[in-house]
């Protein structure tokens, strides 16, 4: 059986004004003596550390276009619904910008999987929540609507199907969710 390693790479801001920004992570998916097959890219948010992510976010957002929105009250506090969603008052979190492999990986689970392995590994804590927006990864502009918005109800476009087997597929791993299709986990100790 082959076994998976994840590599970290860690991305800090050393400005003046580095306590403004969170970090971000990418972890690496490869097999022993072969070439990295995928990544998760992480966002770690301190709240208390950082000022107020949610205005730091919206100004070096990354792929994190809705989760800050949704999570973030406009003060930098995170919002009742996010606790309410995994029982606890969060100490740190790990926002999940995006899970992508090579096409020989897609839909076995592999790429979920090891996400959460990094996610857990990164958490630092017993108040750790990993929180990710279930959704194919687009190339659009934040400004741009999704493919999968419709206003139709009866048209049902390929991305629709994609967001419910994802949404599905976060959830069998203990993602729960907590509003305007954003889901979070408790990561525990």
């Amino acid at each position: 059986m082959d076994r998976f390693l994840i590599s970290y790479a860690a991305h800090h801001y050393a400005d003046e004004d580095w306590k403004s920004r969170a970090d971000r992570w990418t972890a690496s998916f490869y097999l022993a003596d072969t070439p990295i097959f995928g990544t998760a890219v992480i966002t770690r948010v301190v709240p208390g550390r950082h000022p107020n992510p949610y205005v730091a976010l919206e100004t070096d957002s990354g792929c994190l276009d809705r989760i800050p929105r949704v999570i973030f009250a406009e003060d930098g506090v995170p919002v009742p619904a996010l606790r309410d969603s995994v029982g606890i008052d969060p100490a740190v979190l790990l926002l999940l910008e995006s899970v992508e492999v090579e096409q020989k990986w897609r839909g076995t689970g592999v790429g979920m999987d090891l996400a959460v392995t990094a996610l857990r590994h990164l958490a630092g804590g017993p108040r750790s929540v990993a929180v990710c927006y279930p959704a194919p990864i687009h190339t659009h502009g934040p400004e741009e609507p999704c493919s999968y918005e419709s206003d139709d109800p009866e048209v049902r476009r390929p991305d629709e199907e994609a967001v419910a087997a994802l949404r599905g597929a976060w959830s069998r791993r203990g993602f729960g969710h907590v509003q305007e299709g954003v889901y979070a986990m408790a990561l525990g100790g």
